[in-house]
């Protein structure tokens, strides 16, 4: 019996659901930022800054660019992702530094629909979700007219690089990571690939 995989457009209510997702997709380097934000106060909890964070509407970093993938009645993973404008965009100055380097790679992706988070749950990795997600994003590039796709992903992350390699993305910068504080390194460099 075959699995059926879906996706949707995400729902304001799916906010917490793609906080956890976008913190399982940087290894849960992103929550130890939400902690230091001035909003965790009184959230007792990490990913409530993310829930917050998700639900802004002003914000292409949010629920209204996310898909989620669904499967056996529940969310499986989540594919939050963008079209850049054409010209490339300027990184803010207070970019907070472990952000900078992925920013400064995000802003050469100007004119492609940049895949920003993809997120699978554990239990279901290695069942095709995460395919099915880059075949939404790809559908995603058509329609908004982009002329690629791209996205920034550890250089030690084998997985994901195979992953992407085999759809057609290739390495066409890197810059040094800037550790997260309280958080492991798992590699040296962030890398942008692309894919025309």
């Amino acid at each position: 019996m075959s699995m059926s995989i879906s996706v949707r457009p995400a729902r304001k209510s799916d906010a917490a659901e793609i906080a956890l997702l976008v913190n399982i997709a940087v290894h849960g380097s992103v929550a130890k930022g939400w902690a230091q934000d001035k909003q965790a106060e009184g959230t007792y909890e990490p990913l409530e800054v993310g829930r917050l964070e998700m639900l802004k509407d002003d914000t292409p970093f949010g629920w209204r660019s996310a898909f989620m993938a669904e499967a056996d009645d529940e969310v499986a993973g989540m594919l939050l992702g963008y079209r850049k404008p054409d010209a490339r965009e300027p990184v803010p100055v207070n970019t907070w530094a472990p952000m900078r380097p992925i920013q400064e790679l995000e802003a050469e992706a100007h004119g492609r629909w940049f895949i920003s988070m993809l997120g699978v749950h554990k239990t279901w990795r290695g069942k095709g979700i995460g395919s099915v997600l880059l075949d939404h994003a790809e559908a995603q590039a058509k329609n908004t007219q982009a002329r690629g796709q791209a996205l920034v992903v550890e250089d030690a992350n084998a997985g994901a690089r195979k992953l992407y390699e085999s759809r057609g993305f290739s390495v066409t910068a890197s810059r040094p990571m800037v550790p997260f504080p309280g958080t492991p390194q798992h590699g040296s460099d962030w890398l942008l690939m692309v894919k025309e």
